[in-house]
């Protein structure tokens, strides 16, 4: 994994954290990992980087919604 991916998946994991688990960032990773989500984002980077916090917390609402996967907010 590259320095710019990785800082970009920190970013959206501290995102995630703030608006899904009460800042817990090692929920959130592993929420992420778990779901399927981290390997849209990685794999995904040269798009999904280009994106703005409000839509990609709103696309994880969607998912965990539609999947039924825990957020505590």
């Amino acid at each position: 994994m590259s320095f710019e991916v990785m800082e970009y998946v920190v970013w959206v994991i501290e995102i995630a954290a703030r608006e899904f688990f009460d800042g817990d960032k090692t929920t959130a990773y592993d929420t992420l990992k778990n779901s399927g989500l981290w390997a849209l984002y990685t794999e995904h980077y040269d798009t999904t980087h280009t994106l703005g916090s409000e839509y990609i917390l709103d696309e994880m609402r969607e998912y965990f919604v539609e999947n039924g996967v825990s957020f505590s907010c």
